[in-house]
Formats: C-alpha cells, sequence, structure tokens
C-alpha cells in the first residue's frame, strides 16, 4: 500500500472518529434544548399573569409616577447591562449575533457601562472589550432555580434604586423555534410597561373597575374572568411587584438563552455530522481512485518486466 492511500484511510478514521463526536454531541444538545423549552413554556403563564397585574396597577397609577421606578436615575450615573450568553462555544454564531447587537450600546456608553454577566462568554466578551464588570454569574448550568436569578435581578433593582444606574438593559438570545435565534437587547428600568409586554410576549389592555374594599379590577384572559384586589393599597403592591416581576422576567431571559444554546449548538453538531459524512465519502471516492491507480501501475510494471524477460 503506497504512502499516498494509508494517509487517505488515516483521513477517513479521523473524520469519522469526528462524526461519532459531533453525532453524540448533537443527541445531547437535542435533549437538553427539548428541556430547556419545555421550561420556557411552562415560564409564560407565570410572566404573563404578573403583567396583567402590571398592566392594571399602571393604567390606575398612570400619570402619578410616584415611584423611583418610573424615573431616570441623574445623567452621572451608570448604565447597567445584564449580559446572558453561553459558557460554551460549537454553537456556531449565537454569542457572536449576540455580542453584534450589544456593541451599539458599548459604543453609545463607552465610560459609563457596567456589565452584569451570565455566561463565560459574555464575561470574556467585556473583559476583551474593556468594560467594567461589577458581577459575574457564570456556570449557573442547565437546572437553575429563581433562588439564583434573584441575585442577578436584585443587582439591577437595588443599584437603579439607589441611583447607581440611570438606566438597566437586559441583552439575551430569544428562543424563536429549532431554526431561529434572535438577540435582543431591551431596557429594564426605568418602567416602561411595553418593554415588558415584548418580553413576555402579550399586550392587554384591560378596563379598570374600582370597587369597595380596595381597588378591585376585571381581566378577561383568554375567556377567563380574573378579579384583582389589591390591598393595603395598588402603591405598596406595586412597590413589591416590580422588583419581582424582574426576577421573572431575567429567569425568563434566562431560559430563552438557554434553549437558543442547546438549538444552535444541536444545528451547529448536525452541519458538522453531515459535512463530516460528505467528507468521508470524498475521501472514500480519492482512496479508491488511488488504490485502482496503483493496481494499474503494478500490472503495468509486471507487464513490462514479463515483456522485458522475452
Amino acid at each position: 500500500m503506497s504512502s499516498n492511500t494509508r494517509d487517505i484511510k488515516r483521513r477517513i478514521k479521523s473524520v469519522t472518529n469526528t462524526r461519532q463526536i459531533t453525532r453524540a454531541m448533537q443527541l445531547v444538545a437535542t435533549s437538553k434544548m427539548k428541556k430547556a423549552q419545555k421550561r420556557s413554556q411552562e415560564a409564560n403563564p407565570y410572566a404573563q399573569g404578573a403583567l396583567n397585574i402590571l398592566n392594571h396597577l399602571t393604567q390606575h397609577l398612570a400619570g402619578s409616577h410616584f415611584h423611583p421606578f418610573w424615573e431616570q436615575s441623574p445623567v452621572n450615573a451608570k448604565v447597567g447591562l445584564i449580559l446572558i450568553s453561553a459558557d460554551r462555544g460549537f454553537c456556531g454564531g449565537l454569542n457572536i449575533n449576540l455580542f453584534n447587537a450589544v456593541l451599539p450600546l458599548i459604543k453609545d456608553h463607552p465610560h459609563d457601562l457596567d456589565i452584569v454577566s451570565v455566561g463565560k462568554k459574555g464575561r470574556d466578551f467585556a473583559r476583551r472589550m474593556g468594560m467594567p464588570i461589577s458581577a459575574d454569574f457564570s456556570g449557573i448550568g442547565d437546572h437553575f432555580t429563581m433562588n439564583e436569578v434573584t441575585p442577578i435581578a436584585h443587582i439591577a433593582t437595588q443599584g437603579f434604586i439607589k441611583q447607581e444606574y440611570r438606566e438597566v438593559y437586559i441583552a439575551y438570545t430569544d428562543f424563536v423555534n429549532t431554526i431561529l435565534q434572535r438577540p435582543v437587547v431591551r431596557k429594564l428600568l426605568p418602567i416602561d410597561i411595553s418593554i415588558f409586554e415584548q418580553i413576555a410576549e402579550v399586550a392587554s389592555s384591560p378596563s379598570p373597575n374600582i370597587g369597595e374594599g380596595g381597588v378591585r379590577y376585571d381581566v378577561r384572559a383568554g375567556g377567563t374572568r380574573a378579579d384583582y384586589i389589591f390591598e393595603p393599597s395598588p402603591e405598596t403592591v406595586f412597590q413589591h411587584l416590580i422588583p419581582y416581576l424582574i426576577e421573572v422576567l431575567v429567569y425568563k431571559a434566562l431560559l430563552d438563552s438557554r434553549a437558543s444554546e442547546h438549538s444552535a449548538r444541536m444545528i451547529a453538531m448536525k452541519n458538522a455530522t453531515d459535512r463530516a459524512g460528505e467528507m468521508i465519502s470524498d475521501l472514500q471516492l480519492a482512496y479508491n481512485q488511488a488504490r485502482q491507480a496503483n493496481i494499474t501501475r503494478e500490472i503495468a510494471e509486471i507487464s513490462a518486466g514479463a515483456m522485458a524477460t522475452v
């Protein structure tokens, strides 16, 4: 066997081993994506219910803007960014697309942007850009709970209340479907009801009905009648609801980011597996051609030797 055919066989073996690895990674990513997608879908009613309450509160309290969550802090305060990225690579252009979406915000605030990183890739990106990182929550994993998300939201809400931040943004990858994952950069604070509607993917505008014994609202969601009574007052409920709702939104953003990561990794590994199969076919064809050429050359040499002895 010539060195050419031996090299081709080595390459075939190497690509075959690589295909086995990428195939295994594809199957693992598929399983994790289904679980993450299910968790994200299960969190939707939770976020929508909190948003319905916020809708009614903001309608009842519109114009008063009694709470600091409504108002922008002084200009000399920083801008906070919760950057949710992946901990690992092998997920195509998922992280690059997210960072490209964040770049305009970095350019607009080159000296006063403060980053809370969730994910090693986002942390490394912030360091490369020379941006300050006030907190890092890398390595949360896939089986996180609300208790692990609370400190992330707490930094944003308390920093805004203390006027350390004049604005707070969140950047993550929204899970649209298995094929499409969309990078998103949205403002969390100061309060803008449209932002919460976009994140929770619902938009409702019910009319309030003030009753006795508190403020009562009738809501129709999906044909079901919901009746809310806020005690001791809408102002008190609002004050406690906003930090809680931000926790829910950060939690849902993290779920969407994880589902997007596993989906992108599944697609990337499937493409790598398919490409490895194509390479093996091409190498096998090249091997057969080289082997046939060697056989033909050997036959020609034998024939030439036989003729020379005649």
